[in-house]
Formats: structure tokens, C-alpha cells, sequence
């Protein structure tokens, strides 16, 4: 009877321990696929981390700006990035309080990103509306030297006009050959050649003393100088004088003449002569002896 009792005993025993076996091995079975799950979420939860901090690297990569020292922001935070990118590689997938540091430290470079997304177009907004104003004062300066070149030539055109109207004329400009009493003679009994000429009225005209060269060529070519050094200069070349004279032009016409005293050199034949003020020609006649 005992033996029953302890053959009993040792049945229920076994059949205790064997329910507390089974309720074990499905407590354990569950949270083996608990555990799964919860490794295989925290595992897609760090794989689309990896795919944020990836798509966030190149669009660091793609932030450009000719501003230094953002860009050497935007180079520190490239680091972080690269810094994070390798922690994770590192990461076993085994702690969902990495993976929300992970989210944290990436939803701030997202957030400094957007920042600077922000900075850099309002910057290049800067720089645009800079380059169209440099471009309008380039236009600007363009038109203003292409005006001043306009007027510098306006200036120059108006002051040849001045200079050529102001320059002295000659009208009746003449030569004769006459004797000791102003008489007109032939030349053979010549003692000195006159040259009359009329300086017409000109406002516009320099006033004051001026002095009148007369110039005669004979029909020989040579020029009949006054004496060895009358020169003067013409053109910046000196030419050689055969008279002159001082005059006071307070520009109304002015009758004038100029004489050549005869020093026996004269020939037969057609003869040049030429005036010459103020660096300019201003008139010429041909004569007959």
C-alpha cells in the first residue's frame, strides 16, 4: 500500500515537472520569436537610418557656396555624418535605445541642413541680386565712358571747328613790283615788291600783335630769303621767309602789305607767293614779272 502511495506520488511528480517542462519550452519559444521580431525591427529600423544618413550625405554634397566659412560648416557636419554612418556599421542590431540616439542624431543633421539649405538660397538670392546690379552699373559705367568718350570727341570736333574758324584768312592778296615812290613798274626797274592783302572781319579770332611771314618762290624754284637765318617754323618744319611783318588784329578786316626790298635776284618769269600766321597758311597768289 505504500508502494502505491510512493509509485503515486512519484507519477504526479513527474507529470508536474513535465507541464512545468512544456509551459517553459512555450514561454521560451515565445520569446525567441518576440525576440526575433523585436531584432528584426530594430534591424529595418537601422537599415532606413543608414538609407537617411545616405540620402542626407548627398544632399550636404550637393550644398554649394562661395561663402568660406559656411562651407566649412557644411564640411564639419559632412564629419558627423561619416562619423555616424561608421558607429552604425558597428551596431548589432540588439538595442532600440541606439536606434533612437541614431533617429535623434539624424533628425538634427536634418534639421541643421534645412537651416542651411535656407542660408545658401538666401545667399545666392544675394548674389543674383548683386550680379543683375553689378550688370545694370556695368551698364551704367559702359554708357557713361561710351557718353564721355561721345563728348571728349564732340569737344575735340568742336575745337578743330573753333580753331579752323578762328584761323586768319586773306582776301585781294596780291604782289606788284614798284619803285622808290610806290609806283607799280616793270620788274627791271623794280626796287621792291609789294604784297597787299585784306584780313577779313572774324570774331572768333585770337586778338592782339601777330606776325605775318611772306614767302616768294621765282620761277626758278628758289625761295628769295630775306637773309641767311630768316626762318620760321610751320608744321614743325622751318621754312625760309623772303618778309614779315607784325600786325594788331582786333579782329575786324584789316588792310595790310608786306615788302620785299629788290636785292637784284629777280627774273622773268611766274612767280609764288605764300603767307603764312599762326602755324597756318593763309593764302597764296601767283604773279608775273
Amino acid at each position: 500500500m505504500e508502494t502505491q502511495k510512493k509509485d503515486k506520488l512519484l507519477i504526479y511528480t513527474i507529470i508536474v515537472l513535465g507541464v512545468i517542462m512544456v509551459g517553459l519550452l512555450v514561454f521560451f519559444l515565445v520569446e525567441r520569436s518576440k525576440n526575433q521580431k523585436h531584432i528584426a525591427q530594430i534591424h529595418e529600423e537601422k537599415q532606413l537610418l543608414e538609407n537617411e544618413l545616405s540620402d542626407l550625405s548627398h544632399s550636404y554634397d550637393d550644398l554649394k557656396t562661395t561663402n568660406d566659412t559656411l562651407n566649412e560648416k557644411l564640411f564639419l557636419e559632412q564629419e558627423k555624418i561619416s562619423t555616424l554612418m561608421g558607429e552604425m556599421k558597428k551596431f548589432r542590431d540588439n538595442s532600440y535605445a541606439e536606434i533612437s540616439r541614431y533617429r535623434k542624431e539624424i533628425g538634427t543633421l536634418k534639421s541643421v541642413l534645412r537651416d542651411y539649405v535656407v542660408q545658401i538660397d538666401s545667399l545666392n538670392q544675394l548674389n543674383q541680386k548683386l550680379t543683375q546690379e553689378n550688370t545694370q552699373v556695368k551698364k551704367q559705367s559702359d554708357w557713361l565712358r561710351e557718353r564721355n568718350k561721345k563728348l571728349e570727341t564732340d569737344k575735340k570736333d568742336m575745337e578743330k571747328v573753333i580753331e579752323i574758324a578762328s584761323a586768319l584768312t586773306v582776301e585781294n592778296f596780291v604782289v606788284i613790283p614798284i619803285n622808290k615812290k610806290g609806283r607799280e613798274v616793270n620788274w627791271k626797274r623794280c626796287f621792291q615788291l609789294r604784297a597787299d592783302f585784306v584780313i577779313p572781319k572774324n570774331i572768333t579770332a585770337k586778338r592782339g600783335v601777330r606776325t605775318v611771314y611772306l614767302r616768294i618762290k621765282r620761277p626758278d624754284g628758289q625761295v628769295m630769303a630775306f637773309s641767311e637765318n630768316s626762318f620760321f617754323k610751320y608744321q614743325k618744319v622751318s621754312l625760309t621767309y623772303s618778309a614779315k611783318r607784325e600786325i594788331e588784329y582786333e579782329g575786324e578786316r584789316l588792310e595790310t602789305s608786306i615788302y620785299w626790298p629788290n636785292d637784284g635776284s629777280l627774273i622773268k618769269g611766274a612767280y609764288t607767293a605764300e603767307l603764312f600766321c599762326d602755324d597756318e597758311n593763309i593764302g597764296s597768289t601767283e604773279f608775273v614779272l
